[in-house]
């Protein structure tokens, strides 16, 4: 009988381990092909949430129809994106512009360093290594990187009107994928908590990002630093990385300064002043808004971060979190998956995401 159970489990195992291999595999070798769908799914997510605040609206006590909703809610945050897109673009082109300048600024930079510490030899290698940097060179790649990016938005826009196409026929097909009144129910319950889990990730991650680049563009602006919306827009994308985003999003305006006024208290302002904001946003007001809603362990968040971030780098890094949420929240509703659940959680407590009934 032992031996029995012994097999099972090795061959569940195996059946494991040939998934997981499976998985990752696909997701680096259909690389290419799985980041459109995947941008897509997040701009139907925001059209969505865009949506919710437009049926909100009424005209003569009446709220607009449900197809003007989708037409406005995609109108509007396809003009974002766009929008977004062209600011990044014209900062970059006059970063790229005005690139001589800061070259020289650097090297008054390292020259004044050199003075102040002229007992130390790395400067002259710092030197050496900055000539060999080409400057307008890596500014044009990431100029053109941008390019390609808004010429595959235009196959993202095309999943993105399937996607809201598919959206009018779910309902009826979860009726048909799942005939027992119960099942279905259970499995709209599924849905919810993850639609719900989501959500509030994103949507608090949202608000948490958008205050801190607020803040950090006035006080930037206020410091005479260069490009504030750029470095105001890049430290809202980088906060939803977990971890390393704030603190990257934090140097790059401050390493940037010293190309600006070759000076390395101008740095350490920027450096101390932006970061003095990444703490108390993230430490004082996102857990109040968040809370223990989504109940990950940091250590798994950690590893899902290195992982996705090593196969889908920056988009990798932003969708780790609702990913490992997403598998908690399924797995905590079936009792040979809820063990992989409690592992995967901060305190082992599920009873605000598992399935309290029969299973589905």
């Amino acid at each position: 009988m032992k031996t029995d159970v012994s097999t099972e489990n090795l061959k569940k195992g195996a059946y494991w381990t040939i998934i997981l291999v499976g998985a990752v595999f696909s997701l680096i070798y259909f690389r290419s092909f799985l980041e459109p769908i995947v941008l897509a799914l997040l701009v139907w997510y925001l059209i969505r949430t865009t949506r919710k605040y437009i049926a909100k609206l009424t005209i003569g006590g009446r709220s607009l129809p449900q197809w003007l909703q989708r037409v406005v809610a995609f109108l509007l945050t396809v003009s974002f994106i766009y929008g977004v897109y062209q600011i990044i673009s014209v900062n970059i082109s006059l970063i790229t512009a005005n690139s001589d300048s800061y070259d020289k600024n650097l090297r008054l930079f390292l020259a004044q360093m050199r003075e102040f510490t002229g007992r130390y030899d790395f400067i002259p290698n710092i030197e050496d290594a900055i000539q060999s940097i080409d400057y307008q060179s890596i500014l044009s790649k990431i100029f053109n990187s941008l390019s390609v990016a808004l010429g595959n938005f235009a196959l993202v826009i095309v999943y993105v009107v399937f996607f809201l196409i598919e959206e009018n026929y779910l309902d009826q097909k979860l009726k048909n994928m799942f005939r027992k009144e119960g099942s279905r129910e259970n499995v709209a319950v599924i849905f919810d908590r993850i639609s719900n889990s989501i959500n509030k990730y994103f949507t608090v991650k949202t608000e948490v990002s958008l205050l801190t680049g607020t803040i950090s563009y006035l006080l930037l602006l206020a410091l005479g630093v260069d490009f504030p919306v750029l470095w105001a827009f890049i430290i809202f994308v980088l906060n939803f990385i977990p971890y390393l985003g704030s603190l990257v999003a934090t140097l790059l305006p401050a390493i940037f300064s010293i190309f600006q006024f070759a000076s390395f208290w101008t740095f350490l302002y920027v450096f101390l002043i932006i970061e003095a904001v990444q703490i108390f946003v993230g430490n004082y007001v996102e857990p109040k808004l968040m809370g223990r809603t989504l109940n990950l362990s940091p250590l798994v968040v950690l590893i899902a971060l290195s992982f996705w971030g090593s196969i889908w780098g920056i988009l990798g890094m932003i969708l780790s979190v609702p990913v490992i949420s997403v598998i908690v929240i399924v797995s905590a509703q079936f009792k040979s998956t809820r063990g992989l659940a409690v592992l995967l959680s901060e305190n082992g407590n599920l009873s605000n995401i598992e399935q309290p009934d029969d299973e589905v």
